[in-house]
């Protein structure tokens, strides 16, 4: 009798095996807006109910991230726009992730590409914006002039935030790259879940392998055609991928397109790029380089990247010239 019940479950497990009954992959995808984008996460793992419950756990921290570093909208008072509107009175209480972040940012020192002061310079950008107008070069000039002369404190003692009088931080360079970086290091962590794709309007992450076990392939979007792929990136598990493009966010007034990532030096758009695609460990540093390249000469942007591990990228410059560093000669294909 043994005999027969023993024979009995190898060919009933046998035969699970073959449907794939125990080690069939579930999938959950959710797709939500959050920080002005589409935010789309992919997991896969064993129990669709735990993949469920983590991606709506990931979708709560993005939010909080939102709420923290939203410089247009009241949140708490330890957020950035209750800090933002308290400049110039003393140290303010900043939100955890608010004061990671900064603290993060803090030893970068690249303001000539890069600067978290711009608010006013952005804000004067805005309003015109809604109106379909340019603004006049002097009002770019006091614009810059105040953004220019804006500084911010940290305190480590207390988390707290210094804000000299008129300074305005915009975050908007790096935030949303901040917020897949930590969601992606939380889904990581997570034993239930096998791989991971978190998209946030182009700021990706990739955890593990696809579910078919292949590496990831990243299709890059084509600058002068958003029907067109300029090629594709295959990845490892952990990288980050980020691109800023003049396409993204733009208005035009006579038939010129005036895009939302300003050159801190002058004010105005930046014109030497029409899109640069950066590839590196940290979603939230591919987030900060890729504006910070994009504002850069396809010269200084090669010999920043270069010189800097872990860090690549493609650079589409404003004539359609296309530089591709040398780390992605293998990875990525034109065209493809």
């Amino acid at each position: 009798m043994n005999h027969i019940i023993k024979k009995s479950f190898i060919l009933l497990l046998s035969s699970l095996l073959l449907q794939g009954c125990f080690f069939q992959e579930k999938k959950h995808e959710d797709t939500r807006f959050v920080m002005d984008t589409i935010v789309s996460i992919q997991t896969t793992g064993k129990d669709e109910k735990a993949l469920t419950e983590a991606t709506n756990n990931a979708f709560t921290l993005f939010q909080t991230i939102a709420d923290e570093t939203d410089s247009y909208t009241a949140q708490g008072d330890d957020m950035l726009y209750a800090i933002n509107s308290r400049a110039g009175q003393g140290p303010q209480k900043a939100a955890p992730h608010l004061y990671d972040l900064l603290k993060m940012l803090q030893p970068l020192h690249h303001e000539d590409a890069i600067s978290l002061t711009l608010g006013p310079a952005i804000s004067l950008w805005n309003r015109h914006k809604e109106a379909g107008t340019v603004p006049t070069k002097e009002e770019v000039a006091a614009a810059l002039d105040a953004s220019q002369k804006g500084h911010y404190e940290l305190s480590d003692d207390q988390k707290t935030l210094t804000l000299a009088a008129g300074t305005q931080l915009d975050l908007g360079a790096v935030a949303k790259g901040y917020a897949v970086e930590q969601v992606s290091q939380e889904l990581a962590k997570d034993k239930n879940i096998t791989s991971a794709l978190i998209n946030a309007g182009g700021n990706i992450k990739v955890i593990g392998k696809k579910p078919d076990g292949k590496p990831w392939r990243i299709g890059v979007q084509d600058p002068a055609d958003a029907e067109k792929l300029l090629g594709t990136l295959t990845v490892p598990s952990g990288t980050a991928i980020a691109t800023s493009g003049d396409y993204q966010r733009y208005y035009e007034v006579n038939g010129i397109r005036y895009h939302h990532i300003l050159d801190p030096k002058t004010g105005w758009p930046a014109r030497h790029a029409h899109a640069v695609t950066v590839v590196t460990k940290s979603a939230a540093m591919s987030d900060y380089y890729s504006t910070m390249l994009f504002v850069m000469t396809p010269d200084a942007a090669m010999k920043f990247v270069d010189a800097t591990p872990d860090l690549e990228m493609i650079y589409v410059a404003a004539d359609g010239t296309i530089t591709v560093s040398s780390g992605l000669k293998d990875s990525f294909k034109q065209g493809s």
